[in-house]
């Protein structure tokens, strides 16, 4: 008996007993929607159905629609936000998606709920790759303009990698051998696994407290599978934040990963992120540590004879020659400099003294009390001095004051010269 015969029968049969009386009202429109739900749900369970995507979108709260369909048929799908996609899925690609029969009640429509949505003919990880690097690439992650440069001599070197196994003897081992002057920090962290991107991750973020100069970031070479960890959006933006410059050496030189298009340089292995840094391997340095010291040498003998020659020919100058003499001179012209200022000043304060007695006799002289001092007196009304023009006749009486007294008179007559 097929899947579709046994829906039709257990429908016969539900709608048989709901004639012979065990439900005496109609049904539902919502009842009946429920039922053949229900139905689904327990005769067929999870599917597995391949098809051609259409009409994808994502909604703002995160859940996915879209259409399945073939030659023949379609049906709707719905994938919730909280489902894990592990590539982005795009109308036109074929996929096999897994979930189960629902019925969406509002409109009577089945479709399914997706639990599972993985490529037909390409593998789940390759196209989870290629969606992260488009989805990076449009946010400016692999520009080149905000690479940083990495530095020619770096003495203190940042390691981010496994603990155990050959990577990180091959890098350790390589930065003895070329540049045993380095400093290295090494925070381990899983490679592979689930925990990996994590680690990682966090790994990066720890050394950028410390003052290391440039970072390597890598391990062995393996499957997409094993370098997937890499493949991760934890570890591409803290790639991406790092205040360090970051190689990235992730398995073999045919390897490439998204931590190798957002880090600042990629290295073909982890052996060859260590020759970058490395360069200058310790006779390298030597060799130019003694070509510098010669150089220096040449340039300090070749000043100082020039400084030589200056000195020999400041020497034998003529303003060098009879120094003594000539300063004594300047000398001598100094003491009668001296004396000629201090006559001049002594005459200045002479003639000052005696202008300024002759202005103080004369504002003397222009004092309204000043010709009491030679026998006249001044005539006062009240306050008011009364002046020369003013006659006598418009008053009864006034004051005379003399220098030393003051007399009361009053006007009887008064004639005019």
């Amino acid at each position: 008996m097929s899947l579709t015969t046994a829906i039709f029968i257990r429908l016969l049969v539900w709608l048989a007993e709901d004639f012979m009386g065990r439900s005496k009202d109609a049904m539902t429109v919502g009842g009946l929607t429920q039922a053949i739900a229900l139905l689904l749900r327990d005769e067929i369970g999870v599917v597995r159905v391949t098809g051609e995507i259409s009409g994808f979108t994502t909604a703002t709260s995160g859940h996915r629609y879209f259409t399945l369909k073939d030659e023949s048929a379609q049906i709707s799908c719905v994938m919730w936000g909280s489902k894990t996609l592990s590539f982005r899925p795009k109308s036109g690609m074929q996929v096999v998606v897994q979930g189960r029969l629902t019925v969406y009640a509002p409109r009577g429509n089945y479709q399914i709920d997706c639990d599972r949505i993985t490529a037909a003919g390409q593998g789940d990880l390759y196209l989870a790759f290629a969606a992260m690097k488009e989805e990076l690439a449009e946010r400016g992650y692999f520009d080149a303009d905000r690479k940083q440069n990495i530095p020619a001599l770096p003495l203190k070197i940042g390691v981010v990698t496994s603990q155990t196994g050959a990577v990180i003897q091959d890098i350790l081992s390589t930065l003895n051998r070329r540049s045993p002057h380095c400093q290295i920090y090494l925070c381990p962290a899983t490679v592979q696994g689930e925990t990996a991107p994590e680690e990682i991750s966090r790994a990066i973020k720890t050394l950028q407290n410390t003052d290391a100069d440039v970072l390597i970031v890598g391990r062995g070479g393996g499957s997409i599978e094993d370098l997937w960890a890499f493949n991760t959006l934890s570890v591409a933006e803290a790639i991406y934040h790092s205040r360090i410059p970051i190689i990235s050496a992730v398995g073999h030189e045919t390897d490439f990963t998204i931590a190798d298009f957002v880090a600042d340089l990629r290295a073909a292995t982890p052996t060859a992120a260590a020759e970058l840094v490395s360069q200058y391997d310790r006779d390298t340095l030597l060799q130019q540590v003694n070509a510098w010291k010669n150089l220096i040498t040449r340039n300090v003998q070749t000043e100082m004879q020039n400084y030589h020659q200056r000195l020999n020919l400041l020497a034998n100058s003529y303003a060098l020659q009879n120094f003594g003499d000539r300063l004594h001179d300047r000398s001598q012209q100094l003491d009668e400099a001296e004396r000629d200022m201090q006559k001049a000043l002594v005459r200045h304060l002479r003639q000052s003294t005696t202008k300024l007695e002759s202005i103080t006799a004369h504002l003397r002289s222009l004092h309204p009390l000043s010709p009491l001092q030679r026998g006249f007196a001044l005539l006062k009304s009240g306050d008011r001095i009364l002046s020369n023009d003013e006659s006598l006749t418009t008053f009864s009486k006034v004051e005379i004051v003399r220098r030393s007294e003051v007399a009361q008179a009053k006007i009887e007559t008064v004639k005019t010269n």
